[in-house]
């Protein structure tokens, strides 16, 4: 299926032993105004980032609440780490690049001249 996995791939994947790395959502508006919400799974037996597949047709899942979309990660798939959100668009996403599929980055990702910070998303450390 290329840069997507099929929901109940993903569930027997973490059956069989495999986890979930990390995962970066991504909220795009839709024509009608409304915001989407897709999730992009780095899964320890694939290479890349991959993005839930429709049950039917071809598409993406996405979700327009944040809640549920957390509940699935969480309770569903058992993903215990932070859940970072970035606005399609977003320069930073640029260092996805590599990992998100490339249908995600070619169209969605508008990556600026603008430098990139030094520090990451999560802030800095206390001082010790």
């Amino acid at each position: 299926m290329g840069d997507t996995l099929g929901e109940a791939d993903l569930r027997g994947g973490i059956a069989r032993g495999g986890t979930i790395e990390n995962v970066v959502v991504v909220a795009y508006c839709d024509a009608g105004g409304g915001v989407e919400h897709v999730p992009y799974i780095l899964p320890s037996w694939r290479r890349g980032y991959v993005a839930i597949a429709l049950f039917r047709g071809p598409g993406v899942r996405a979700w327009r609440d944040l809640d549920r979309l957390r509940r699935f990660l969480r309770d569903d798939l058992g993903f215990a780490l932070p859940i970072p959100l970035y606005d399609d668009g977003c320069p930073k996403l640029a260092r996805f690049k590599s990992l998100l599929p490339a249908g995600a980055t070619d169209s969605r990702v508008r990556a600026t001249n603008t430098p990139q910070p030094d520090e990451d998303d999560t802030g800095s450390p206390p001082p010790d």
